[in-house]
């Protein structure tokens, strides 16, 4: 400052002037060093002795006299300067002695703050105290700022109680002198606080401490960023000097210096704590590469991070770059050479894969800084390697997450902080029916609320967002289309680094199906509850699978049993078991429980009074998410009545066997006992010859004879094929073609068939073969083909169509025919009777459809026919 350097020169002349006189033996006497000095106005030494004596002596008296000159000038000079002398320049000293006062406190103030264990706080109260000892009636105060909120650093003359009322004040426009200062950036002088506006809401803190007058400082640091305030206090209405605000600036300026200094080192300090913590916890594997040497130096977290032994490992170029992934050598070289011989960036970077002690590779970045000489050239490269290995799979799980949000089933909005959608993936447009173009800038609840979304639910999102907490509800929302929708709806805010809301992301499950699944449970449970059937829910012993525990029993348990609920709850349901329950059924049971797998069984079991009755148990496993077996659900049905009923039918199947056999044996007796004789009775009838007896009664007698004894012949024989199919259910198979099955028919009676008014076709194509009896096949065939020549219309040409179908999985023949027809609702129920005859034809025995009938079912199949009458009947074979 100019001032200063006035001041400093006033008072250096001053001082000199001040100064005592010195004597004459004090003074240094010039004229001993003539010889030396050489005066400029003394002329060459003479070589002659005396004349170089008289000029010496003449200048001797010269210079005598300019000393008495001299003297005569200091005392006027001292004159002059006492009557110079006034109360600017006695200001101007004590301004002097302010600024030096100043400059003294500023240094001592800076060496405490570089001492070590020195902290803000001590620093800046002992500053204040010897501010507040210079400017008597001051009381000062320093604050820092930490987001919208000052914090007290020192008030070292004012009361604890006072620094407590200033923590955590909040900054604004009207924030009293400190608040506003911070809030603006610029100082704040209230030179009464009851009259200044900014201190409306405040000043009566300050007058409890009789405190009238506040002056403010702001605290500034890089970037124009506020630090914190400086404020001076004073016990009355006061406004500062203009030397004051140059004090209070310096003061500022010193308080800045200091603040920016210990955040720094704040700052610095948690920087190098962070990186040592970092360094433990991920255990960076350091290295510094001597380029001139190719050779590597590396720290201990090499070892940690990829398992070598840094001393197996070797300090050599080439030992690093045989372990690179050979794909990633070549690039990585390269990259390395450049960023050395061109020097034009700060950092060096590269991801690659190194192969780690164990054989595997790992996903490594790799960074470092150039080291250069004095003569700028490189000599070292210092840097760490990361093992970036589950950075990658967080990478990738990441781009996973964000394809899943994008292809996942379930809805996902993405909305500004005042919860206006900016995104949503095609789910909740295929789910909701709307657009992001419909509902951008808009809130969901526009859109998606109804006359069911509950009111309360709506209150409790609005409280958890307004609270910037994540929530997790069950909501009704309708679509585009109106149609309700039951949403589990989970909602996340996303913060910033500063705490505030950047975003906020929704994720909607739709569950409706899942609310209709817990209806139908609800009503599963009321029908557990109420069955008839008693229910019972045990858990499972861990050791042992087929040991249990009941927590559960419905109300038919009870009933059926007669036990209470305290007597069986936490008991093994094996206390229905008595001395008859079949051993062998319940260790079948138990054998399936160990395995696992649910088992039905019938047992006898017994009451809480000891009688017994029969139950249908049925045994359900029921296993957790992982699949291990918890819970058995067991279902007991009465069935003492059927078990009754049951004994009583095995009495009469019993009886109706044994009168079966019985009837079976009478009938292989009677057909046995009948053959000879009517065997006898053919042969008879087959010696008379019916040409040579004249025509007359008894030649007619004769033939009917014969005709009987025939028509007898072929019912027993009938009688017996149905008795050989009765008895043998099991005939063998074989593969049959059916064409030529058919074919072998019609040749067999082809005689029937010469006429040319009988059209017939037939159709294998789409089942060509069947695995049937072939004997069965062509009686049945030859039963139906025979059928339909001999009840044909007499009104029309015959025409039989016979095709083979495959449909729904099964195999069908259909036989067709145009003939007369049967009268099913007639005759429907005894179609296949035996004996059972529909038109009156002498050749009709009514056996033909109950033979066919019976070898359909005997081959597993069935035979079954629609018919009309006088349009067509169409026999259906099923196999």
């Amino acid at each position: 400052m100019v001032m200063e350097d006035k001041t400093q020169e006033e008072s250096a002349s001053l001082q000199h002037e001040a100064a005592p006189e010195q004597s004459e033996a004090e003074r240094p006497l010039i004229v001993d060093q003539a010889p030396v000095l050489k005066h400029p106005h003394l002329p060459e030494a003479p070589k002659e002795g005396t004349a170089y004596q008289a000029q010496l002596e003449a200048l001797q008296k010269e210079l005598q006299e300019t000393r008495q000159e001299l003297e005569i000038a200091k005392d006027r000079a001292r004159q002059a300067a006492s009557t110079q002398i006034n109360t600017s320049l006695l200001q101007e000293v004590s301004e002097y002695k302010r600024v030096m006062e100043l400059e003294r406190l500023g240094k001592k103030v800076l060496e405490r703050n570089t001492l070590p264990g020195s902290t803000l706080e001590s620093t800046v109260s002992f500053y204040l105290q010897e501010i507040e000892k210079l400017h008597k009636g001051m009381f000062c105060s320093c604050m820092r700022l930490e987001g919208d909120k000052l914090y007290p650093i020192a008030a070292p003359s004012l009361p604890e109680s006072f620094r407590d009322g200033l923590r955590g004040i909040r900054i604004g426009e009207n924030a009293g002198s400190c608040g506003t200062a911070a809030y603006l950036g610029q100082k704040i002088i209230a030179t009464d606080i009851r009259t200044d506006p900014r201190w409306k809401d405040h000043y009566a803190f300050l007058l409890t401490y009789g405190l009238e007058a506040c002056w403010s400082f702001p605290l500034i640091g890089p970037n124009q960023k506020v630090l914190g305030t400086m404020a001076v206090y004073y016990q009355e209405a006061k406004a500062p000097t203009s030397a004051e605000e140059e004090t209070l600036e310096s003061i500022r300026n010193l308080l800045q210096l200091i603040l920016e200094n210990k955040l720094s080192e704040n700052e610095l300090r948690q920087s190098n704590e962070r990186y040592y913590y970092a360094t433990l916890a991920t255990n960076d594997a350091i290295w510094d590469l001597d380029i001139l040497n190719s050779r590597i130096n590396w720290g201990t977290g090499f070892e940690k991070l990829f398992g070598y032994r840094i001393k197996e490992f070797g300090p050599e170029y080439d030992f690093w770059a045989a372990q690179v992934h050979p794909d990633d050598l070549e690039r990585v070289n390269n990259s390395i050479d450049e960023f050395i011989r061109k020097a034009d960036k700060e950092h060096w970077r590269e991801e690659y894969r190194f192969r780690k002690a164990n054989g595997e590779y790992a996903y490594v970045i790799d960074q470092g800084t150039l080291l250069r000489d004095e003569n700028g050239k490189p000599v070292r490269l210092v840097g760490a390697m990361l093992d970036a290995t589950e950075q990658k799979q967080t990478e990738e799980k990441l781009r996973m997450l964000s394809v899943v949000a994008r292809e996942t089933i379930n809805g996902v909005l993405i909305m500004n902080p005042e919860l206006r959608i900016q995104w949503m993936n095609a789910s909740f447009t295929r789910m909701m029916g709307y657009s992001l173009e419909e509902m951008a800038n808009h809130t969901p609840g526009t859109f998606l609320n109804g006359p069911e979304t509950d009111p309360a639910t709506l209150d409790f999102i609005d409280s958890q967002l307004g609270a910037q907490q994540p929530l997790e509800c069950e909501i009704i929302q309708y679509s585009k289309a109106r149609e309700k929708h039951w949403i589990k709806l989970q909602v996340q805010p996303l913060l910033n680094e500063a705490g505030k809301v950047e975003s906020i992301f929704a994720l909607l499950t739709d569950i409706t199906q899942q609310k209709a699944e817990e209806q139908q449970l609800r009503l599963l449970e009321s029908v557990i509850t109420n069955a008839q059937d008693a229910i019972i829910i045990s858990e499972v012993s861990l050791s042992v699978p087929q040991k249990l525990k009941a927590i559960f029993f419905n109300k038919a348990f009870f009933q059926m049993t007669g036990y209470t609920q305290e007597e069986v709850l936490g008991k093994d349901p094996a206390f229905l078991n008595g001395p008859d329950t079949n051993p062998q059924a319940l260790q079948e049971v138990i054998e399936r429980m160990q395995a696992g797998l649910s088992s039905e069984a019938e047992l006898e079991s017994y009451r809480k009074d000891g009688s017994p009755f029969w139950t249908q148990l049925l045994l359900i496993p029921m296993f957790n998410r992982k699949q291990k077996l918890t819970h058995w659900i067991s279902i007991l049905r009465d069935i003492t009545n059927r078990k009754h009923y049951e004994q009583e039918r095995e009495v009469l199947i019993s009886e109706l066997t044994q009168n079966n056999a019985d009837l079976k044996q009478f009938t292989f007796i009677t057909s046995h006992n009948l053959r000879a004789p009517l065997a006898n009775l053919t042969g008879i009838a087959n010696l008379i010859d019916a040409d040579a007896i004249p025509e007359g009664r008894n030649k007619v007698l004769i033939q009917k004879f014969k005709e009987s004894t025939v028509q007898l012949n072929t019912i027993i024989d009938d009688l017996l094929e149905v008795l050989v199919i009765k008895d043998n259910p099991h005939t063998n198979k074989e593969e049959v073609n059916l064409a030529e099955a058919f074919e072998k028919v019609v040749v067999s009676v082809d005689s029937l068939l010469d006429k040319s008014d009988i059209h017939l076709t037939t159709d294998f194509s789409q089942v060509p073969q069947v695995y049937y009896n072939a004997g069965y096949l062509h009686s049945i065939l030859l039963n139906l083909l025979t059928n339909a020549v001999k009840y044909r219309s007499p009104d029309r040409p015959l025409r039989i169509e016979v095709r083979a179908e495959k449909a729904d999985g099964r195999e069908k023949l259909y036989f067709s025919d145009n003939g007369l027809g049967i009268d099913l609702k007639r005759y429907g129920e005894r179609i296949f009777g035996l004996y059972q005859r529909f038109h009156h034809h002498k050749d009709s025995k009514g056996m033909g459809l109950y033979i066919a009938h019976s070898q359909a079912k005997a081959m597993g199949g069935s035979l079954s026919v629609t018919s009309e009458v006088n349009v067509g009947t169409t026999f259906i074979l099923e196999f």
